[in-house]
């Protein structure tokens, strides 16, 4: 009995302690969230040690709640509400931003479809051009669209942070995330503001951005004109190339604007020295210089005589003898010949040169050597219904009028190209290279010579210059009779009166 008791009274004794442990052991998970249930599971460890007899027996219960307590957050109610609040109030601010930021996104919208501008500041600079907000949303201007010029430099762009500029939207992006961006231009204000401000006589300082085949396009101040190959120099240009290189800065002039189509028609001929001035004194008449062969047109060449001095060698001095067709016969382009000034003018800026002023002239000894009366032989060239060409001595171009061919005036003669006939000079002119043929008869009389001696002895007995009468009207108007003769005498009677 007595040794029950003190089990019973240890049991008794200790059965308070252990149950409060057992029921913090329980209570512990339960209160873990809750910031209330922790001071519960403090108070009985605390309370444990007044009592030595049962510390043996709420060793156990006190290690659990140590453990117990490890797993329960260690701040305090107030803050935790704290925590929540902010969490709460975090969580309203980006609800908030979103709600901004498509507002400001559906502004940009709008503004985009109307191509309105607007305005945004500028913060940073980042990689590829400059970053702003707009209303709580992040915007990107790219380097390439700051200015009118593509290329700006770093310090141009260090200048805009903290500005505020004026832009419209250049492409607007949105995923399905949520996620929106803007990218916007100024380079378009820019144009449009350049547009409303250039006008056709104003000069320019441009530089050249590309040269092609037909002239030259140069940028001023953002936007690009040509200049064509016709307004490059004031002398003529076959390769543009040769004037202008790309990089290089040039002054032009607006000579046409096309707002619709955005184009610029540019002249550079302007702010280019005349070469022309002075071309008097440098090329008088009867000079001898050396040229270039540049172009061959149907009428002449052009010829190079300096670097931007072409001058005009017509077809018809090109050979003394020869009647040239095209002047490919003689020259060539890229050929360097010696030519003659024949004339010079500044103001039309215009001179005339000679090639057959360079060699002998043939004619002058043909009047010995081919006398008028002489026979010759010679090649047809050409036939005409005017007559034929006849090549002699395989220099001189001669004419051979169809009047002075065998069989006379309406006789059928027949002439092919290259067909060799015998011919009789009928006249030589030295001084106008003239040589007139005629072909001989069978009887040997010269052609059209008998017609020509009639026609000369009528035109000096017809000193009034009158048609000769024909014979019939001769028999009716014998000589002697008057004018009276013919008269009815009724007739006489009413002039009589």
């Amino acid at each position: 009995m007595m040794s029950e008791q003190p089990t019973d009274g240890a049991e008794s004794t200790a059965s308070t302690p252990v149950e409060s442990a057992a029921e913090n052991v329980n209570v512990a998970p339960e209160t873990t969230p809750s910031v209330e249930a922790s001071s519960p599971v403090e108070s009985p460890i605390e309370d444990a040690p007044a009592e030595p007899e049962s510390a043996p027996i709420a060793e156990p219960a006190a290690e659990a709640a140590p453990g117990t307590a490890t797993e329960a957050p260690t701040m305090s109610a107030e803050e935790r509400e704290e925590q929540a609040r902010k969490r709460e109030e975090e969580r309203k601010r980006k609800e908030e931003e979103r709600k901004q930021r498509d507002a400001a996104y559906a502004a940009l919208e709008a503004f985009k479809e109307a191509a309105t501008a607007f305005e945004v500041s500028i913060n940073e600079r980042v990689k590829g051009g400059l970053r702003g907000v707009f209303q709580g949303l992040r915007i990107f201007l790219p380097a390439s669209q700051v200015g009118l010029r593509k290329n700006v430099s770093d310090e141009e762009l260090q200048q805009l942070i903290g500005q505020t500029v004026r832009v419209k939207v250049h492409e607007l992006q949105s995923d399905d995330s949520g996620h929106k961006s803007a990218v916007v231009t100024r380079r378009d204000i820019l144009l449009d503001e350049l547009w409303d401000t250039i006008s056709v006589g104003a000069v320019h300082d441009g530089v050249v951005s590309s040269v092609t085949a037909f002239g030259a396009f140069v940028n001023i101040g953002g936007v690009e004109g040509l200049v064509h190959v016709s307004r490059l120099s004031r002398s003529r240009v076959t390769n543009p190339a040769d004037v202008m290189r790309k990089g290089e800065k040039v002054k032009v002039t607006i000579v046409e604007i096309d707002r619709d189509k955005k184009k610029i028609a540019l002249s550079h001929r302007e702010h280019e020295a005349d070469p022309w001035v002075g071309v008097n004194e440098a090329f008088p008449a009867g000079k001898r210089i050396k040229g270039k062969v540049q172009r061959i047109t149907d009428f002449g060449a052009y010829v190079q005589v300096s670097p931007k001095i072409e001058g005009l060698l017509r077809i018809s001095e090109l050979s003394w003898t020869r009647r040239v067709k095209h002047p490919s016969e003689v020259i060539s382009v890229g050929q360097t010949i010696e030519v003659e000034v024949l004339s010079a003018d500044e103001q039309k800026h215009q001179l005339a040169l000679g090639y057959k002023q360079t060699q002998d002239n043939p004619w002058q000894t043909l009047a010995g050597e081919l006398p008028v009366g002489s026979d010759v032989e010679g090649s047809v060239q050409n036939v005409s219904t005017q007559g034929a060409v006849i090549r002699v001595r395989d220099a001189f171009d001669g004419f051979m009028p169809r009047s002075k061919m065998a069989g006379g005036r309406g006789g059928k003669v027949t002439l092919g190209v290259g067909d060799t006939v015998a011919c009789v000079v009928v006249d030589l002119d030295p001084t106008n290279a003239s040589l007139i043929l005629a072909m001989r008869n069978e009887d040997g009389s010269v052609a059209g010579q008998q017609q020509s001696n009639d026609w000369q002895g009528q035109r000096s007995r017809d000193t009034d210059r009158e048609r000769p009468r024909p014979r019939q009207e001769q028999e009716q108007v014998q000589p002697g009779m008057t004018f009276g003769d013919l008269l009815k005498d009724a007739d006489k009677n009413i002039l009589g009166q």
